[in-house]
């Protein structure tokens, strides 16, 4: 699935997005209640759109997907600006303007995502991002209050940075990559990840 932040414009823009996201393999995506330019999810001072200026971009979507099994996303930040009775029902109105999911954003605990499920049946979408609003909870933890699916937008890319800025000092401090070479990826590794076999011609210098 792909984050489409608010639609990237108006409806029109909106329409252009899911036909562009789903020609070229995405399988869904999601797109935000927010007004723009949008904050990250889980920071303060977030402003919304109107429930029905969102109800009309859910539906300008619906109707543009090229698949019936595109799925679109609807994700509500209604729990950090009005409180979570206001994002559950944001969540049924999209689900009734043509939501296949909804994705409640920036709850605070399981007791929030539960309360959220069993007021807002249907699928489910919840973010464990770290740092954030939310709490470490289980994917297993998740599917037991309902929800069918669960994303880790940045988990990978804050393990890489924090990787990168530990290795780039450990390198400045001894001019020598040997210390944490123990902590990369063997290049005998790459070759069995890829399926690579040196020798072999791919077209191009295998020079990896």
């Amino acid at each position: 699935i792909v984050d489409a932040d608010t639609g990237y414009g108006e409806i029109d823009c909106l329409a252009r997005t899911i036909v562009e996201y789903e020609r070229n393999g995405a399988a869904g995506m999601h797109i935000e209640d927010q007004e723009f330019p949008k904050r990250c999810g889980h920071l303060d001072g977030k402003t919304l759109i109107s429930q029905l200026a969102m109800e009309q971009k859910i539906k300008t979507a619906s109707e543009n997907k090229v698949s019936e099994d595109f799925v679109l996303i609807a994700r509500t930040d209604a729990r950090g600006v009005d409180g979570l009775d206001a994002a559950i029902t944001r969540g049924n109105a999209y689900r009734d303007a043509g939501a296949d999911m909804v994705f409640p954003e920036g709850l605070r605990n399981e007791e929030e995502f539960a309360e959220f499920s069993e007021n807002c049946p249907g699928l489910l979408l919840a973010n464990m991002t770290e740092f954030g609003k939310t709490p470490h909870i289980t994917a297993k933890q998740f599917g037991g209050m309902g929800y069918n699916l669960v994303i880790y937008p940045v988990t990978f890319q804050r393990v890489a940075m924090g990787a990168i800025t530990r290795g780039l000092q450990q390198l400045h401090a001894q001019g020598t990559a040997k210390g944490f070479e123990d902590q990369m990826q063997t290049r005998q590794e790459l070759y069995d990840l890829l399926g690579y076999v040196p020798g072999e011609t791919w077209g191009f210098n295998n020079q990896i």
